[in-house]
């Protein structure tokens, strides 16, 4: 670009180096947050979920039950660990009552604990204490929630992403048929 007949450098390179903060900086500290405040030490201090040595397992069948108990999309979801399309039956839906595991009848959440997030499946801020249980994903970011009681996928958990819910700020992300809703009588 001339300028009173000097040629002006824009900072092109100056811009570049701020392109790899605006464009990971917001998920890369997430993830380096969620590691770091988030340990496992400090986790069970602050979470209702279950840990690995909590597990139970006690309603799990097998594959081969499972597969006669269950559709062919819940086994894949529950079981397979597989993930619903979004904005399924229950992502925005506010009667009062217990959400429940599809698989095996378990009370995991309620929907005071539910709230609306706009990612396109059920969000809840907690579970009921013990009824889910965390595992690390194969990915090696996110983390895996399960039903206590039947070993099967519900979906994932994330910390610390703002949305101000109350403690332990976290958000289950659920598989619409992970669940089954029981209307408060």
């Amino acid at each position: 670009m001339r300028r009173g007949g000097r040629v002006c450098a824009v900072a092109v390179p100056s811009l570049l180096l701020l392109l790899p903060l605006c464009v990971f900086g917001p998920c890369f500290a997430a993830v380096v947050a969620s590691r770091h405040l988030f340990s496992t030490s400090r986790r069970s201090q602050m979470t209702h979920c279950a840990s690995r040595a909590e597990a139970d397992g006690s309603k799990d069948v097998g594959d081969t039950a499972w597969r006669k108990r269950l559709t062919p999309a819940q086994f894949y979801v529950l079981r397979e660990k597989g993930t619903d399309p979004r904005f399924g039956p229950y992502d925005s839906y506010s009667a009062p009552g217990d959400y429940l595991c599809a698989a095996c009848g378990t009370r995991l959440y309620t929907s005071e604990m539910k709230f609306l997030c706009d990612c396109g499946w059920p969000a809840f801020w907690d579970c009921v204490p013990g009824a889910v249980r965390e595992a690390p994903d194969s990915d090696g970011i996110r983390t895996e929630i399960l039903c206590n009681a039947c070993n099967s996928h519900l979906g994932h958990v994330f910390r610390g992403e703002g949305f101000h819910n109350p403690p332990p700020n976290e958000r289950h992300c659920v598989n619409n048929t992970s669940l089954h809703f029981q209307p408060r009588q």
